[in-house]
């Protein structure tokens, strides 16, 4: 099986290619077939070791390169088939993944490092041809006429796009297992196109000639992989990161890039670095717009545009669902990170107090109600049938969705409306915990004169990762657009808490970060129901209001889960056997966990 290492020491290996050899694999095409044909009745695992000897003849035989893509295109068909069933077994996977299900994502992985190396010893004898012949060319003063040999430009394009698209898998297994690519594939993704730019193969339509399916020509490709990292999918749940691998070729289509900047985008990728594309800060490392670097510039306002416009689209049609909730995520995230990005200061650490961070709408609503538990809070006993909730909100031990950690409480954070959650040390010490809550440490602007006018500014506070490694495969407690609660670590005390969405989450940095969104300090849990006499659902449903701050420039608001209610809706709250009739006004934010409305009292 290939590794990481062997991939990575193969591709650097310096060792000279065989002449190209002229002369037909008629027989090894015959005898390769045959091989392929007899893969179904095989194990799962005895596919996976025939497949990669046949990588291996592949790679090695000495035959013309033409017909080696053409044996290759055999290959994946069948090697795709494996993949898919060894898919199957982890990609539902709710939690950590096993040490079986990372076998067989381990085997995948091998499989695609196979295909590369095939695929790989193509591009070297094709640029090495298309050298000689610029050589040849400027040498007799021809240079000024040569457009290249058209066949070995194609030839390399179709193994450079190929080569992309195994990348562009391996980048997905990472995704799907929550794992870090490694920087070494990004310095070749970033390699790859670079070369097909410098030798006129980026935009080469290989749609006929090489029947390509996700993409039209390598820049379309390689724009499909930049737009994945820039989605951050590590920071979504697993069916998210499926949906998204499904869409992301049109969604890339709507995404401009370029070498030379049309517009003022921020958002670059250096062509000869091993990074990812970025965001453009005072701390970047290089100017992208310095001469000396080349870098594709890349402008998503146009994508931001196509996703409002598609979701639209979608409701209209009634199909407010789960792609309809993605496509609202997307599009707030690209735009709060790359579009719109809130004002950030030098952050000042303070004195830290141990606090919990809770996630999960249910769990939130527990503690805000003082533990107790939903039925409870609405007196329910006192309720006909039509109006009793559905479900119960109760404090479970087994509830994966909460992590501990510890966090301090700045007095002069009040106009903070953007902060920065730091996850600290102390997680897996405090994972023991019963209450299955997460510890936090904040670290504040402790100076007033710092603030934006618009009250606008970060705070920073640590929370740290789990280095079990066992756990590295799980999804995080934590993803983009998650709703949580931020308090003090015993239920003694006076409440003095914060509720937040989280709007960017970084798992790169020493430290993972949650960058998060304030909606409020002052919280009340109730029961909420639909009035009037409305076909849909009148159940009482758990909801907060949320007071209004004047410092955090909010007004009162309630937060409800997403698909129970509407704009101006007539509803009643409720706590204990108290009711009062309000209306739903406009609706501040949705996500596929809750909705946000301002609110009237009738």
């Amino acid at each position: 099986m290939i590794t990481l290492s062997t991939f990575q020491e193969h591709l650097s290996s310096t060792e000279a290619l065989p002449l190209v050899s002229k002369r037909s694999a008629n027989g090894q095409e015959g005898y390769l077939l045959k091989l392929l044909a007899a893969l179904p009745s095989q194990t799962q695992a005895q596919q996976a070791e025939q497949l990669a000897k046949i990588l291996t003849v592949l790679r090695v035989a000495n035959i013309d390169e033409s017909q080696r893509l053409t044996l290759m295109a055999t290959v994946i068909d069948a090697s795709d088939q494996l993949i898919a069933t060894l898919r199957q077994s982890y990609i539902y996977e709710t939690g950590v993944l096993s040490d079986i299900q990372m076998g067989y994502v381990a085997q995948i992985k091998s499989l695609y490092y196979s295909m590369i190396m095939v695929y790989d010893r193509v591009i070297r004898h094709k640029t090495s041809l298309l050298n000689n012949q610029r050589k040849y060319a400027a040498s007799n003063g021809w240079q000024r006429y040569f457009n290249g040999d058209k066949s070995s430009s194609t030839t390399l394009a179709i193994a450079i796009y190929q080569t992309l698209l195994m990348y562009q898998k391996l980048l997905g297994e990472e995704a799907l297992c929550y794992q870090k690519p490694s920087s070494y594939l990004w310095h070749k993704i970033n390699q790859l196109y670079y070369l097909a730019y410098q030798y006129h193969a980026a935009e080469i339509n290989m749609s006929v000639t090489a029947g390509t399916q996700r993409a039209k020509t390598v820049h379309q490709l390689y724009c499909q992989i930049c737009l994945y990292s820039l989605l951050n999918v590590r920071a979504m749940r697993r069916p998210n990161i499926l949906l998204v691998q499904r869409l992301l070729p049109e969604w890339a289509k709507h995404i401009v890039a370029t070498i030379e900047p049309t517009t003022e985008t921020r958002v670059f990728v250096d062509l000869q670095s091993d990074n990812p594309p970025t965001y453009l800060t005072a701390s970047s490392t290089i100017n992208p717009y310095d001469d000396r670097y080349h870098c594709l510039f890349i402008e998503i306002a146009p994508l931001v545009e196509y996703l409002k416009r598609r979701k639209q689209a979608l409701v209209k049609e009634g199909g407010d669902g789960v792609e309809s909730h993605l496509l609202n995520k997307i599009a707030m995230t690209l735009n709060y990170r790359y579009l719109q990005p809130p004002l950030t200061l030098a952050t000042k650490h303070s004195a830290k107090e141990d606090a919990v961070l809770i996630t999960g709408f249910n769990n939130i609503h527990y503690r805000v109600s003082h533990s107790h538990s939903f039925t409870s809070l609405i007196a329910i006993k006192e309720l006909p049938d039509e109006q009793r909730p559905r479900y119960d909100t109760v404090n479970k031990k087994q509830d994966s969705s909460h992590v501990l950690a510890s966090e301090t409480f700045d007095r002069n954070d009040d106009l903070s409306l953007f902060r920065t959650l730091r996850l600290s040390p102390t997680v897996d010490t405090l994972n023991k915990d019963h209450f299955h809550e997460e510890s936090v440490h904040e670290n504040s602007l402790n100076n007033k004169d710092h603030f934006h006018e618009e009250s606008v500014h970060e705070n920073s506070l640590n929370i740290v990762a789990d280095e079990n490694a066992s756990a590295t495969t799980a999804p995080p407690a934590l993803h983009m657009m998650s709703l949580f609660l931020v308090c003090r670590s015993d239920t003694i005390t006076s409440p003095d808490w914060s509720m937040g969405v989280a709007r960017w989450l970084d798992f790169d940095s020493k430290n993972p970060e949650i960058e998060w969104q304030v909606l409020g300090h002052q919280l009340v849990a109730c029961g909420l129901r639909l009035e009037g006499r409305e076909t849909r659902s009148r159940h009482f449903v758990p909801a907060f209001i949320l007071g209004r701050d004047e410092r955090l420039q909010t007004t009162g608001t309630l937060i409800v889960p997403t698909s129970y209610f509407q704009t101006d809706d007539r509803v009643i709250m409720r706590i204990n056997s108290k009711q009062t009739p309000l209306r739903l006004g406009q609706r501040l934010l949705i996500t596929d966990e809750f909705s946000q409305y301002e609110v009237v009292q009738l």
